[in-house]
């Protein structure tokens, strides 16, 4: 967590950039908003103007004697005039405020378009999610920066501020310079009321993040079970509890900045105020000033401190609006790392199956000490059958995701038929794997476009036929009454079905089927299968791989004796290599840890082993 009071973090972006960067946005975006603005800014100004002349002229014509003709056009025009001013603002209110809701949408569907295509390791971890926290922060609700807009009401108040201070000066000059000192101090307590709430975000974030998590596993039709059937539901509303009164904390000091500068602001608005009421009312007794100039003098210094603090409140706001217009900033405007221009030609079928080949790779993930991955030189030859095996936390996964362009490596180079993976383009190179995960992830859809990825029309249903049987769903899909358009998440459709684990496992299996690369990488496919289905699959491994270029992760090395070459990992080194019987006759740390699982395998009833060696 961040320190509140102590080091100051400079914004990445100046006030004026982000005011400039906001402006061209509005401009590229609704360009009929922003003359809409622009309209507003002189009639806020006037119609308040007019308001306080009224009575002058009132009073006025009234000691001056002067006919009921005369009367009538004295107030009629000043009437005409706010009315017909207050119909343009009124109107132009309503298409402004709707426009300033699609002007934040906007910025809404920039951080989808980005959180969805920006580099995987941009929101990859803490830093990743903080930033992306922050940027949501910034665009969610109707007082975020990107919908209160300030500049209107800026441009209004300084010329206000002009029209008015010309009027205030005849009375008194240093009337003025007192209103504007007392402005200028509330100006500073705003400011640091706002930069302190602007560190203390990286306080609240965190905090989000966990409450966020708690709400929607509260509700998750998974976790459901494990809350009650274990008793965690304690356990959830005590952490809720707990954070929800962190962020209250935290949330408190802010509140307590605004109050005091909310107080400093209210007594200087009691003396700005009283001084210039105390000047008008003795110059009505004592210098001869008339009622209708009294009541235009003591409207417009009323009217000149409003402007006046108004600017203030402007600027503080702005103030804020560009801080949390650097958070925003600083998550669309996340460098990614990977080739988004022109790259080299993709291998031609002739040129498959792929070549791989990692030449001293290096991997520290942000923020991290140590690196993970350390060091690894490797060569797949094409269609050869890797199996990358080791202890937990060894650095295996984080390999596949080096390989497959998720993270970039911090030293090395990785090659794919000798070309460096840089230089390919990020969604070609793509083309190149299909994955299969530890995690596994449904879209709200058909069983078949959760296969496909596709549009119901472009499905290749030979294709689909064909994986649907590899993977081994093709009696739990015969089963459904709709088969495989049966829709998946009954969190979004009522007549949806649930998977098991190892039923989703095979759907997974069954999309990196249809996808068709020519490089296919499995990490742990077979976690959540029963050992029927689990060796179903490894039968099948042949013809799962059929002419493509393979890597297999797997915690059960029982399961790997089927891969040309194992490659035991440790500490994100590569400590052993070879097929499996080489590497039992090694007698190396491969042996050790398969003697140890095979330990586990074994019927020791009656005297007799089920798995001979």
């Amino acid at each position: 967590m961040v320190e509140i009071g102590g080091h100051k973090d400079k914004p990445k972006y100046g006030l004026l950039e982000n005011v400039f960067y906001l402006i061209k946005n509005m401009w590229m975006w609704d360009k009929g908003l922003f003359f809409f603005y622009l309209l507003q800014a002189p009639l806020l100004v006037l119609g308040p103007l007019l308001g306080i002349y009224m009575p002058k002229v009132l009073l006025d014509s009234i000691t001056e004697g002067v006919g009921v003709d005369r009367l009538l056009i004295n107030i009629g025009i000043p009437i005409l005039g706010i009315i017909i001013i207050e119909t343009i603002l009124r109107a132009s209110y309503f298409k402004t405020l709707s426009g300033r809701m699609k002007y934040r949408f906007k910025y809404i569907i920039e951080q989808v378009k980005k959180v969805v295509d920006t580099d995987f390791e941009n929101i990859d971890g803490p830093q990743g999610q903080n930033r992306l926290m922050k940027a949501l922060m910034a665009t969610q609700s109707n007082s975020s920066g990107t919908e209160a807009i300030t500049f209107v009401e800026l441009i209004s108040n300084g010329l206000g501020l002009v029209l008015y201070g010309s009027i205030i000066f005849t009375i008194h000059p240093l009337l003025i310079a007192f209103i504007i000192l007392a402005s200028i101090i509330n100006y500073f307590l705003g400011t640091y009321v706002n930069r302190f709430e602007h560190r203390n975000k990286d306080n609240l974030a965190p905090i989000e993040k966990k409450l966020k998590y708690i709400r929607t596993k509260a509700g998750d039709f998974k976790a459901a079970k494990d809350l009650r059937l274990y008793n965690m539901s304690t356990w959830f509303k005590d952490m809720y509890g707990i954070f929800l009164q962190k962020r209250i904390g935290f949330q408190k000091q802010n509140i307590y900045r605004k109050y005091f500068a909310n107080s400093i602001d209210g007594i200087l608005a009691f003396l700005r105020d009283g001084i210039a009421y105390g000047i008008l009312i003795y110059s009505v007794l004592y210098k001869d000033m008339s009622i209708g100039n009294f009541i235009l003098y003591f409207g417009v210094v009323s009217g000149f401190s409003t402007w006046l603090s108004g600017i203030v409140v402007n600027l503080n706001e702005l103030n804020r609006i560009h801080l949390e217009t650097c958070d925003l900033r600083d998550f669309l405007e996340m460098e990614d790392k990977m080739n988004r221009g022109v790259g080299v030609d993709l291998p031609k079928e002739w040129e498959l199956p792929c070549d791989i080949e990692l030449r001293n790779v290096y991997y520290k993930y942000p923020g991290a000490e140590d690196y993970t991955i350390k060091n690894i030189n490797l060569h797949i030859k094409k269609g050869e059958k890797l199996a990358l095996v080791g202890v937990n936390g060894a650095g295996k996964t984080t390999l596949v995701k080096l390989i497959c362009g998720l993270y970039t490596p911090t030293k090395g180079e990785i090659y794919i038929n000798g070309k460096k993976s840089s230089k390919y383009n990020r969604d070609e190179y793509f083309t190149l794997f299909s994955v299969v995960f530890q995690d596994t992830y449904l879209l709200p859809m058909s069983i078949e476009r959760n296969i496909a990825c596709q549009l119901e029309d472009d499905i290749d249903q030979a294709r689909m036929d064909r994986v649907i049987e590899l993977s081994g769903l093709k009696d739990k899909i015969e089963a459904l009454p709709k088969g495989r358009k049966a829709l998946l998440l009954k969190s979004i459709y009522d007549e949806a079905i649930d998977l098991s684990g190892g039923e989703m496992q095979k759907l997974m299996l069954a999309r990196a089927l249809y996808k068709d690369s020519p490089i296919i990488i499995l990490d742990e496919p077979t976690a959540a299968l029963d050992p029927i289905a689990e060796n179903e699959i490894y039968q099948k491994y042949n013809e799962l791989t059929q002419g493509k270029t393979s890597i297999f992760i797997s915690h059960r090395l029982s399961s790997t004796r089927f891969c040309d070459r194992i490659v035991f990992i440790e500490d994100g080194r590569i400590v052993e290599e070879g097929d499996h019987n080489s590497l039992m006759e090694k007698g190396g740390k491969y042996k050790e840890m398969f003697d140890m699982q095979s330990h586990y395998y074994k019927d020791e009833i009656g005297g007799r082993d089920h798995e001979e060696e």
